[in-house]
């Protein structure tokens, strides 16, 4: 018995057209075609929505939220000299005081805030227009956030946010600090992955076989391929990563079949072909050889996958082109 690689080859000298050589029988080796290759995923990457900093002046005593968090309308995002900051997705940013009298789009929106943080029972019918109802709203407002009570709403105690519930990705404020200039970057939030490429990580092309279906693994993750785009599935996009500053590449992973094949290894040699492009192997066949179909599932290294066309037991000749007079396929 001789051992090549992952087959096991068995020689035996048959009877030979003079001059040539004497044959070499292989027992094909049963094993689960999967295609497997490594791959990196290159990501697109669209940023997500930046919260920016307010009117808010003074030093930071308090941050309430990092990484990981999210952020609801009215949920206190920092603390400035000890008077918290409300983060609020407002259809504008809040731009002036507001008190009983006022009038505008802006007092809508305030509003729309006083009732989501249940300072206000319900919006009132004049939603526009600031009434003595809103004033003591406002007041209650003041001392939960720890300011001074006073009928007078300051813009400088709400963060505006571009949409609401935001998930934080980063956060550049820090206890101690001077409260960050009006429109510098206080949070960033997650970025969407609009596409993600998948690109051969060895020298070897990514290959794969018509009407087949493949996925990506990455981070133990299974990601449905499409073969004609070589990008994995919009729908499972949401499900993709971003990559880390070291996989300045894509994220490391692999591709294979979604079902493995079950079939057989050959020496590569083993298998012929014809004009038209059929392939097929010689077996033994009492003192003689006969040719039989196969279809090929890929090869590496001088093996190849035989997808169908053999079965148990059989013994393929691995050395037809030095045995035969015409070794071609039928």
């Amino acid at each position: 018995m001789i051992a090549s690689g992952l087959l096991a080859l068995q020689e035996r000298r048959l009877a030979s057209t003079p001059g040539k050589e004497a044959p070499l029988l292989v027992e094909p080796t049963a094993r689960s075609i999967t295609d497997e290759s490594p791959i990196v995923v290159a990501v697109t990457v669209v940023p997500g929505p930046e919260v920016l900093a307010g009117q808010a002046t003074g030093t930071i005593t308090a941050v309430g939220v990092g990484p990981g968090d999210r952020i609801a309308d009215g949920s206190i995002i920092f603390e400035v000299d000890g008077v918290g900051r409300l983060g609020f997705a407002s259809a504008a940013p809040f731009y002036r005081a507001i008190r009983p009298g006022t009038e505008g789009a802006d007092v809508a929106e305030l509003h729309r805030l006083l009732t989501a943080t249940g300072h206000l029972s319900r919006s009132p019918g004049e939603q526009r227009l600031a009434s003595t109802a809103t004033g003591q709203a406002i007041a209650a407002l003041a001392r939960s956030i720890g300011a001074q009570p006073a009928e007078v709403f300051d813009p400088a105690w709400v963060v505006w946010l571009p949409v609401t519930d935001l998930s934080v990705a980063g956060v550049n404020i820090r206890v101690g600090q001077p409260a960050p200039a009006q429109g510098t970057v206080m949070i960033t939030t997650p970025g969407t992955i609009a596409a993600a490429h998948i690109v051969a990580a060895g020298q070897e092309p990514l290959r794969f076989a018509p009407g087949i279906e493949y996925v990506a693994v990455v981070d133990g993750e299974e990601f449905p391929v499409s073969t004609s785009t070589g990008q994995i599935e919009q729908e499972s996009m949401a499900r993709i990563r971003e990559p880390t500053p070291n996989e300045r590449e894509g994220i490391p992973g692999t591709v294979r079949r979604k079902t493995p094949l079950q079939g057989f290894a050959v020496p590569s040699p083993a298998v012929m072909t014809n004009g038209t492009g059929s392939l097929c192997v010689w077996l033994q066949d009492g003192a003689h050889f006969r040719a039989v179909t196969v279809s090929v599932a890929g090869a590496r290294g001088g093996v190849t996958n035989i997808g169908s066309g053999l079965e148990v037991g059989a013994l393929v000749l691995a050395n037809p082109a030095r045995v035969l007079e015409d070794p071609r396929c039928p």
